[in-house]
This record gives structure tokens, sequence and C-alpha cells, in this order.
């Protein structure tokens, strides 16, 4: 049996990304690739945060993304709000609608332009939001555990650099996609 090259691709920061194979494909190493392990953390961040939010609070992550961008923003568009906790417009509009008969969040139509909805917490749903906050830092706390203060801080710094790259990164892919011949998009 042949032996698989060893051989390995590098990015353009020097970080190894795995080793090539004999079929000239490579293997991403899980354990220095990022976006593995950003989707690994917010994916198992948001499972249980929506289970501890529903058990204790009846609301899903969703709504409290969007209770806590509405008390950091009081009168945001329910399209910001959106956008800004990265939440699908149409699970937006549910949500609000569901928190507004819960009496959580009052949603206000502009006047001229009946497409955008002003969000503002109710005297309910900012009681619910500091109940729910304490939880959140708590938590916070717990996955930070181990990081002094300045790692943190330097985390944080580090992660809002490389959001700021997903629109250039989402650009280019899409602009490549869109230049491709229809068959062979998203290859």
């Amino acid at each position: 049996m042949a032996k698989a090259a060893t051989a390995v691709k590098s990015d353009p920061h020097g970080l190894s990304l795995g080793e090539a194979r004999e079929t000239g494909t490579t293997a991403l190493d899980l354990n220095i690739y990022v976006p593995h392990h950003l989707t690994v953390i917010a994916n198992r961040w948001s499972r249980g945060s929506s289970r501890i939010y529903l058990k204790r609070f009846g609301i899903g992550v969703n709504e409290w993304r969007i209770i806590s961008m509405v008390a950091v923003e009081p009168g945001v568009s329910a399209q910001r709000a959106g956008f800004l906790t990265s939440v699908d417009k149409g699970i937006v509009s549910r949500a609000v609608k569901e928190m507004e008969s819960q009496g959580l969040i009052s949603a206000t139509q502009d006047k001229d332009d009946a497409r955008k909805t002003s969000l503002t917490l109710t005297k309910k749903g900012y009681a619910l939001h500091d109940r729910v906050v304490s939880v959140a830092l708590e938590r916070q706390k717990r996955l930070l555990d181990g990081l002094s203060q300045e790692e943190v801080l330097l985390l944080a710094r580090l992660l809002g650099r490389i959001r700021e790259n997903l629109p250039a990164v989402n650009a280019r892919e899409l602009e490549r996609d869109e230049q491709a011949p229809k068959g062979k998009r998203g290859k």
C-alpha cells in the first residue's frame, strides 16, 4: 500500500493547512483551521444557550439576540437588528411577533416606510433582559475561564478584526461564482 505524501501546504501566514495526499487533496489540520473553531464554538454555544434560555426564561437564542440588540440600541429597526445579529429576517419577523404577543417588545411601523419597524423593549422586556444577561455573562465567564483579562480583550479585538474581513471574503467567493459557467458554480 502506498504511503501518503508528507509534503505540507501552508497558508500565507506560514501555518500548516495539513498533509498533502497522493490524491492531490489536502486534509485540513482542524487544530489550527480557525473557521472550524469558530463554527464549533458558535454551534455549541447557541445550542446550550437556547436550551438554557428556553427552560429558564421561555425564549430561544434568536429571541435573546434580538432582545439584547434592542437593549443596546433602543428603537433599532427589525431589519438592522437582524443584520447586526446575523439572524434571518424571517426568523426576526416571527420572533418579533411572538415577543410582541408576550408583551416583551413593542414594534412600531415607520409612518413613512411601512417596511421599517422600530423595536423597543417594554418594562417586562427589560426585566427579562436583565435576568437573561446575568446568565449570559456567567456562561461567558465560564467559557473564558483560564484567560487573563488582557487575553480576553485581545481575543475580542482579534475576533472583531476577523469579523471585519467577512464582507471581503464573501464578496470574493460570490464574485468568483458569478463569473463561473452555470454548471461550474460553487466548485
